[in-house]
């Protein structure tokens, strides 16, 4: 009998030593009380994940008994914005875990204005140096920043989207990003290369392979929005921002109109929302002028998404697209209602904003949530070389405002959303940062014509008043504080560029406008904006 023991726990060990990870652990379908944790083994095994406030206290334990080799635990009951630690394995087992770098922040509760950030890529897994190069820029990133989730932009790995592909170039330590996924949650989309190992001519509820086999997204709406009931296009809410991530690879959607549980839902969905911002990303971009030429008669996916998406998200004030597919960076100017070939862009009636967005040079973009413009005007950005660059046409589209050629190098962008401002900001692999805009949003709420007892800014007078050439702002401050000055039309047609910036002291701020002479006459509203809080006064141009 104790022969029988010794052989039957000496086999045992044998198998827990010979059981290995594959893939993982990673995160998914993160949600402000709960995640999924999933990971691979090598053989059939038990899950155990072990979770707890710190790498040292793994005090709860959830186990499934099935034995398998692709494992997903959920974990229910978590507190918002709160970091946890844990650990997977079987039986006795740690396989991954226990320290600092396994863990987790869930997400913040939905409407939180406090602020998130995301890393955003596309084309990345080619299993290649500039892959490496880009996710080595972003473990530089992360020595000072914290971000909170990660965009997949579709062609996630090469060149077929195999199973064998995803573990040798996504999951691997050395090409991939085995260091990144122990902490961040990422949401994905499919492209093309996804695709090859999908059959995209059966009915895209039947869709499958290694792709959908290995992400777990929001189908049910379980972090807001509407339910999809599919894993091909789903949306979420992370704090103050509504997220609809879509699939640009519906061959359906190609030569017939839209069905109409897909253009129901993303109507409905998108319309219903009431968060500040609304961004919306896909594989195959609308505007692109890179690799892949969105003018180009085969582009069949890039031609079908710009006519048959593009009206319903600008429709409903969807702020920011992201694609990939065209393996450079570009971003376009604040526009609205281009759906034809590049050559059709009318800068008269479809540019929003022609200048370059960037809050550095005080160019942000505003969107107005009132008045003849409410929510007109949408950024499109392509981020299609995190792992991927080539020849390509050298040519700019006509809606773009900058690019950076495919030939040239790769990178990847952070999205920063907090209170009224998005922010995104494209770092090359060098870590130079090569592009950044922001899109405030400009409430009729938030404008308090005069001041109130607790603002900062109390006391304002601008005069003269009618003025012709030149006012004059004059305001009490209690706290040094960052201060813009901006100006508009009184239903929020026309914006000037922001008049002033600068720091406000504490006590008396005098601050003169000059050269207003060109402005047309009528009413406006001119604007002294500290953080969130903007207090204002009607003013009135005349002629000089």
């Amino acid at each position: 009998m104790r022969k029988i023991l010794f052989s039957l726990t000496f086999l045992f060990s044998l198998h827990a030593v010979a059981v290995s990870l594959v893939r993982g652990p990673y995160l998914q379908s993160l949600t402000n009380n709960s995640v999924k944790i999933m990971w691979r083994t090598s053989d059939s095994t038990k899950s155990i994940v072990r979770y707890g406030n710190s790498p040292t206290s793994l005090t709860n334990i959830i186990s499934d008994t099935i034995r398998k080799k692709n494992h997903i635990v959920k974990i229910s009951g978590l507190n918002a914005k709160s970091k946890y630690f844990y650990s997977v394995g079987f039986d006795t087992v740690t396989l991954a875990g226990g320290n600092d770098q396994h863990h987790f922040i869930t997400a913040p509760l939905i409407g939180d204005t406090s602020g998130f950030k995301f890393w955003v890529t596309g084309d990345f897994g080619g299993g290649n140096n500039e892959q490496i190069k880009v996710r080595r820029w972003f473990e530089n990133y992360l020595q000072g920043n914290v971000v909170d989730g990660w965009l997949w932009l579709g062609d996630n790995v090469y060149n077929d989207g195999t199973d064998a592909e995803y573990t040798a170039k996504v999951f691997d330590k050395y090409y991939g990003y085995d260091s990144i996924f122990r902490f961040l949650n990422f949401y994905p989309i499919p492209g093309n290369h996804d695709y090859n190992s999908v059959n995209r001519f059966d009915n895209p509820i039947y869709h499958k392979g290694p792709y959908f086999d290995m992400v777990e997204v929001f189908k049910n709406a379980e972090m807001g929005g509407l339910p999809s009931n599919t894993e091909n296009y789903y949306s979420y809410d992370y704090g103050n921002t509504h997220f609809i991530a879509l699939n640009s690879e519906l061959y359906q959607y190609i030569f017939n109109d839209l069905p109409d549980v897909y253009k129901t839902w993303l109507t409905n969905d998108i319309k219903n929302s009431t968060k500040k911002f609304k961004v919306a990303y896909w594989h195959q971009p609308p505007y692109s002028k890179g690799s892949h030429d969105s003018d180009d008669a085969w582009e069949l996916f890039m031609g079908s998404m710009r006519q048959r998406i593009v009206p319903i998200l600008e429709k409903y004030g969807v702020d920011l697209v992201l694609c990939g597919h065209s393996h450079v960076y570009e971003r376009s100017y604040l526009i609205n209602k281009h759906t034809g070939f590049s050559s059709t862009f009318n800068r008269v009636t479809m540019l929003v904003d022609s200048s370059s967005g960037n809050p550095d040079s005080n160019k942000t973009y505003i969107k107005y949530t009132y008045g003849a413009n409410k929510d007109k005007g949408t950024v499109y950005a392509v981020v299609g070389n995190s792992g991927k660059h080539e020849p390509e046409n050298g040519k700019m589209h006509a809606v773009m405002y900058k690019k950076y050629a495919a030939d040239k190098g790769v990178g990847s962008m952070i999205l920063e959303v907090k209170g009224n401002t998005l922010l995104c900001s494209y770092y090359k692999e060098n870590g130079e940062l090569f592009d950044r805009f922001s899109i405030v949003k400009r409430d009729s709420t938030s404008v308090i014509l005069g001041t109130k007892s607790n603002s900062n800014v109390t006391d304002l007078k601008v005069f003269p008043n009618p003025f012709a050439n030149s006012i004059n702002i004059e305001f009490e401050a209690k706290n040094n504080q960052p201060t813009t000055i901006q100006l508009q039309n009184i239903i929020g047609q026309l914006q000037i560029e922001t008049v002033w910036r600068g720091n406000s002291i504490v006590g008396n701020n005098k601050i003169e406008i000059k050269n207003l002479n060109q402005l047309p006459n009528g009413e406006y509203i001119i604007s002294v904006t500290q953080q969130d809080e903007i207090v204002s006064e009607k003013i009135l141009k005349i002629q000089n």
